[in-house]
């Protein structure tokens, strides 16, 4: 318990023990509000960045030629013998269309449920705090909240279910 309650601390958080005899223990931790702390993937689609909660990828694969010509204008692709759906985040967002010359596509899953995200570029993990958006994001789809990168951009965070939802 002296561990978590270090660790507790560290995140400017509190814990309180109470304990009775033959009745059992009441422990209470109490965490900063805004204190939201995920492990995500940094992509970027059109102009804008967004973040992939990392505990949602099961991987990432380039779109080749390929399997672009094999999709024949549908939202599908075989992926190795099952053919997933793709969404193309572009369309749904609204965002300007790609320069570049290579697309990826991020796998995520929520529940036994799997979708490929199509994306612009992959720029790696990225360790964020999350910040609640307000009242004027809540009709865009997908979306949980909003960070500020290092660089003094904001990058949005995808809500993996809602968009799993709004693909299926």
């Amino acid at each position: 318990m002296d561990v978590v309650r270090r660790d507790i601390e560290d995140l400017r958080g509190t814990i309180d023990i109470d304990s009775a005899i033959n009745k059992g223990s009441k422990i209470t931790i109490r965490l900063p509000l805004t204190l939201a702390i995920i492990d995500g993937f940094l992509v970027q689609i059109g102009n804008t960045k967004y973040i992939i909660p990392l505990e949602s990828i099961q991987e990432c694969i380039e779109l080749t030629k390929k399997e672009q010509d094999g999709m024949h204008g549908n939202e599908f692709i075989n992926l190795r013998g099952d053919m997933l759906p793709i969404l193309d985040l572009r369309d749904v967002l609204n965002e300007a269309p790609s320069i570049s010359k290579r697309q990826n596509i991020v796998i995520v899953y929520f529940g036994n449920k799997m979708i490929g995200l199509l994306v612009d570029e992959l720029l790696g993990e990225y360790q964020t705090v999350i910040k609640p958006l307000g009242d004027v994001f809540v009709n865009v789809p997908g979306i949980s909240g909003g960070s500020i990168l290092g660089s003094g951009e904001i990058a949005l965070i995808f809500d993996i279910a809602r968009l799993i939802e709004y693909r299926i």
